[in-house]
């Protein structure tokens, strides 16, 4: 089990981590839109490869059996297609020099929502009887509150736009309401003590990655949008949260056999 020296030293670095990464992007910003855009691209190599990492490492340290191991292969799933539409991002843009927005990035990060949904609803099987109507109510109606403004927007934009990216305008709304739900429910789970913070973390990052999609819908709507701009901090914290979620997880539980009782 974790310390409480341990325990504060992690809050403290996922702090430092959050104001480094905000820090770096406004600070390139400031210098000009073509450090943004380069600094920005960068900024995704250590961030999505720290949890790719992380993802990966905590495969290896609970294993592949029962609704833990299924919850954590779907994890890794997440991590792998992700870094990858990540990294076909910065080629296309920096070396290809071609706009990313479609392309074959794309396709990763769409197969990486299915495996964030069954995560979570793997890891939530046991603690199903916690979540009340009213929780799941809640959760499902902000989730369709930004949803049926977000596909307004992407149906009027369309009408100037290529049929590809009209549909992918569509798609990511969707898939983000959908992991939306679960999310919030983790967080309410928390504050009813029945998730711990290393849980609770996975969750607050998955809500950054929510606002940040929805940031960028309506970026993409009035052509403001560009890699790096202070927009992209979310898409950051996303990836830090998820990997001081996933890190704490593997300290929290040292042994595989630990992970028997959810907390």
């Amino acid at each position: 089990m974790q310390t409480v020296f341990e325990t504060v030293t992690a809050k403290k670095y996922l702090l430092l981590a959050l104001i480094a990464c905000a820090s770096i992007n406004l600070a390139s910003n400031f210098i000009g839109n073509d450090t943004a855009i380069f600094v920005g691209n960068m900024m995704y190599i250590p961030t999505a490869g720290a949890f790719l990492i992380t993802a990966m490492l905590t495969i290896s340290r609970f294993g592949m059996s029962g609704n833990v191991g299924l919850a954590w292969i779907s994890f890794g799933g997440y991590a792998i297609s992700w870094f990858i539409a990540e990294m076909l991002w910065i080629v296309q843009e920096l070396y290809l020099k071609i706009d990313p927005f479609p392309s074959p990035a794309d396709i990763f990060y769409i197969v990486g929502y299915p495996f964030l949904l069954m995560f979570f609803i793997s890891y939530l099987q046991p603690v199903r009887r916690a979540i009340t109507k009213k929780m799941l109510t809640a959760s499902s109606l902000f989730a369709m509150g930004i949803l049926i403004p977000s596909l307004y927007l992407s149906l009027e934009t369309s009408k100037n736009t290529d049929l590809l990216q009209s549909v992918l305008s569509l798609i990511y709304p969707i898939f983000d309401a959908v992991v939306i739900i679960p999310a919030l429910l983790g967080v309410a789970l928390f504050f009813k003590g029945q998730v711990n913070l290393t849980w609770t973390l996975i969750c607050i990052g998955t809500i950054s990655l929510f606002v940040a999609d929805t940031a960028f819908l309506f970026g993409q709507s009035d052509d403001s949008y560009y890699t790096g701009n202070p927009m992209e901090i979310l898409f950051y914290f996303n990836y830090i949260f998820l990997t001081f979620g996933v890190y704490g997880h593997m300290k929290l539980f040292q042994r595989p056999k630990q992970d028997a009782q959810h907390r």
